[in-house]
């Protein structure tokens, strides 16, 4: 059987974010995941 969805396809990146102050100082890291847009398009797959 094969299948297919139409959508918008995602690429997933990791990282952190850390804000640094005025005088050198760094402040606490929060991980991140941002989602960019990869394609549009068809995903076929069988089963």
């Amino acid at each position: 059987m094969t299948n297919a969805r139409y959508g918008v396809y995602r690429l997933k990146s990791k990282g952190y974010s850390q804000c640094v102050y005025m005088n050198c100082t760094r402040g606490v890291k929060h991980n991140v995941s941002l989602y960019t847009p990869r394609r549009v398009g068809w995903y076929l797959w069988e089963n």
